[in-house]
Formats: structure tokens, sequence, C-alpha cells
């Protein structure tokens, strides 16, 4: 869906969850929870449907912000490795 759509159905008490979650390919999808369970994606603009791919988790959980939701759910890919590992060094 749409993010306008999904503003207007966050205003209206439709939506209840918001999920960032790895995409199949590579980046990240947006999904919504509708109050009674059923799971929407959110898709270009401009594409048919198609589900829209963010590069960074970020950018996902800013259109999380523009529909209205202010807790959002992320979900790690299984092989996520941190970039910034321990600290080396003396220590203290």
């Amino acid at each position: 869906m749409r993010l306008l759509v999904l503003k207007e159905l966050f205003a209206s008490g439709v939506l209840a969850q918001a999920h960032v979650e790895p995409a199949s390919d590579e980046g990240w999808v947006l999904r919504v929870t509708k109050c009674e369970g059923d799971v929407l994606t959110v898709t270009l603009a401009a594409g048919a449907g198609e589900p829209k791919r963010y590069m960074r988790q970020t950018a996902a959980l800013m259109d999380a912000h523009r529909i209205g939701f202010r807790d959002v759910m992320i979900t790690l890919p299984e092989e996520f490795v941190r970039e910034d590992g321990a600290k080396l060094g003396k220590k203290r």
C-alpha cells in the first residue's frame, strides 16, 4: 500500500503495528499490521504494487514515522554482523 493511504488508515485507527524487515534480496521492507491481523507491505507510489525497497533501516523508520507510528519493530537478518565491533586497546 502507498504511504498516503496507510497514513489515512493509521489516522482512522485501522493499523496496529509497523515492522522493518530484511528484503528477500537486498535492503529492507516496511510492513504494517492491521488491527484484525492482516499484514500490508509499503509499495512504491509509481510502481504497480511493487514493494518499496529501502537501502537503510533509517529510511524505513522515517516512512513509518510519516505514517504515524512511534514504535517500530526491527527484525535483523540472520547473518547480521555488528559494524562497530569491540574496541581494542589497553584497559584502564
